[in-house]
């Protein structure tokens, strides 16, 4: 309480001791000043909402009203009928203004300030200079166009950003007004190759681009995108002719899409739809399969556009990235020139071919063979002969990989259970004896004369995502059909098994040369992790909260495709230098 008399003894006093004595607030001073006075309402943009606030005319001066100054501004506004002055207090930043009716002086801080325009009385208000009262405010007030534009902290602080437009340099130049971004209209225009124009007498802007026409004001937060009404989270503005208004909304109005964490713009919108099983063409160039429309895309990872669609899925890349190879539903072998986009068809045999693995001069493609997967067979793509290289007629062959250097295979098998009947006609099946079909990784040497399909496994558990590394050794990921107990990574050396990482909730395991890279998801965390044999040490690559459910990692640098379940179904995601972007959505 003390405090507060004190200040009020000190305003008193430091008022009287002015130059000019206050004028008095009287009602002929009053009859007098509204004889030529005229009140109106004012559009005000704040920090980018709308609002009004009353306005006093006089003589080609506009006033504002002192209270709707200060509620702009989160300020406390009051008046003191026994020393006859005004007060605008604000606590961040803490500012205390004491104003007079028709006195060209203000105390601010106990400090005496000239003002360019004296505040003049209409009714019971106090009508302000405005822009003067916001600085003394901490913000800035400054009218264009018919608004007046405020930011209540700071003045208009111009920036300028670098985004990415369909992965080439752009430079975005925008005000912050308070806390809110507003972009340059022209710029983001000039990105998707629109023009704008703003009309001198209406303040109307307009947008086109081809036949798609944009027009939004800045009396309104509504925008119109080829006749659809969209309402805009903040109002735009115009300041110095340019029109600035919110990225995401003239972004999607222009027909594009915007990740603005990553500061990347898609004119012509992102990929949607289900997207897997992402193979590396080239450093910048994945091949995606495209199951809702059994496509095949070819994706840029720079503009995260579509190079080439390919009417046919399930493609096996080959390993120089210009060709790929599928069996249509007839059996028949095909290989996709990716560069001149031509299909040829190999052979006329129609036998069933499944897990398509290339050699590595890119000649001849293995595969498993029989409506049984009863056998392992190479095909030479010069002529389409087929070679049997396994035919030991054991069904159920899955999972064919070939060592780096070519001279070996690697494949799963199960044997088949014993069905035991109850009759001699065999109809009636009283029991199917499920012992020694477990999975079980076979080895075939090519080098050797006869080829024999060698078992490096005997053990009951499933074995999945085998694979060879650069050196030959063999890893392979082991599961249960307990839910108790999780996956463990287990490689193979010399005919030597030991355990890389145990029980373990492996979501997917790839390798690449000499490197070992697996999926764990631990409480709603998945982690993408690195094993180097040469180091024996793991390294953590990436998180995610989101659903990984493969990954692809680059031979050619550090980055990983990566495929995550969404509501939509599956997308591709890139992981780089342990940052996530979307390439589909």
């Amino acid at each position: 309480m003390k405090k507060i008399i004190a200040g009020t003894v000190m305003a008193t006093a430091l008022l009287t001791a002015l130059p000019s004595s206050w004028p008095a607030l009287d009602g002929h001073a009053y009859a007098a000043a509204k004889k030529n006075t005229a009140a109106s309402h004012y559009i005000v943009n704040v920090n980018g909402n709308l609002m009004t606030v009353r306005s006093l005319h006089r003589s080609g001066t506009v006033l504002l009203a002192g209270s709707d100054m200060a509620k702009l501004f989160s300020a406390d506004y009051r008046y003191d009928p026994k020393h006859q002055y005004y007060e605008i207090r604000r606590t961040s930043p803490n500012i205390r203004i004491v104003l007079q009716t028709g006195k060209k002086a203000a105390l601010v801080n106990g400090k005496s300030i000239s003002l360019s325009v004296a505040p003049q009385r209409f009714g019971q208000e106090l009508y302000v200079d405005a822009k003067q009262i916001a600085a003394l405010l901490g913000g800035q007030w400054k009218a264009e166009a018919g608004v007046a534009i405020v930011s209540t902290s700071g003045s208009f602080r111009p920036f300028r950003e670098t985004w990415q437009v369909n992965g080439s340099t752009a430079t975005i130049h925008g005000l912050v007004l308070g806390q809110t971004s507003f972009y340059s209209v022209n710029d983001v225009a000039a990105a998707f190759g629109a023009t704008v124009h703003v009309d001198k007498k209406t303040s109307m802007v307009k947008v086109k681009k081809g036949n798609r026409t944009i027009i939004f004001n800045p009396f309104s937060y509504v925008l119109n995108a080829g006749g659809k009404k969209t309402s805009l989270p903040t109002a735009p503005f115009i300041q110095n002719g340019v029109p600035y208004i919110n990225l995401s909304a003239i972004v999607y109005a222009l027909g594009g899409e915007i990740e603005e964490q990553e500061r990347f713009i898609a004119t012509s919108g992102f990929i949607k739809g289900t997207s897997i099983h992402p193979q590396w063409i080239n450093q910048n160039t994945l091949l995606i399969s495209r199951p809702d429309e059994a496509s095949s895309l070819l994706l840029d990872i720079r503009s995260r556009t579509a190079l080439r669609s390919i009417n046919e899925m399930d493609l096996t890349l080959s390993p120089d990235g210009k060709k790929a190879a599928y069996v249509d539903e007839n059996g028949h072998l095909f290989v996709i020139d990716l560069v001149s986009n031509t299909v040829q068809q190999i052979g006329e045999d129609d036998e069933v071919k499944t897990d398509l693995v290339w050699s590595s001069d890119g000649r001849s493609l293995y595969c498993i063979y029989g409506s049984n997967n009863e056998a392992v067979a190479v095909v030479a793509l010069d002529n389409g002969t087929i070679t049997k290289i396994i035919d030991d007629k054991v069904k159920y062959k899955t999972d064919l990989r070939l060592s780096p250097d070519g001279t070996k295979l690697l494949y799963t098998v199960a044997n088949e259970g014993k069905t035991n009947y109850t009759d001699d006609q065999r109809t009636d099946v009283d029991s199917i004896d499920t012992s020694g079909t477990d999975p079980q990784l076979i080895l075939v040497d090519l080098s050797s004369p006869t080829k024999q399909p060698t078992p490096l496994t005997s053990s009951s558990d499933n074995k999945v995502d085998s694979a060879f590394l650069s050196n030959h050794d063999i890893v392979y990921v082991s599961a249960t059909d307990d839910d108790m107990s999780p996956p463990s990574l287990k490689m193979i050396r010399n005919g030597v098994e030991q355990t890389l990482l145990d029980k373990q909730n492996i979501i997917d395991m790839a390798v690449v040369k000499s490197r070992i890279y697996v999926v764990v998801e631990a409480n709603g965390l998945y982690t993408i992790r690195c094993f180097d044999p040469s180091t024996k040490s793991w390294k953590i690559i990436g998180r995610t909260k989101h659903e990984i459910t493969s990954i692809a990692p680059s031979p050619y640098d550090d980055q990983i495709a990566v495929t995550m379940a969404t509501d939509g179904g599956e997308n591709v995601s890139l992981l780089r230098h342990g940052s996530w972007m979307n390439l589909t959505k």
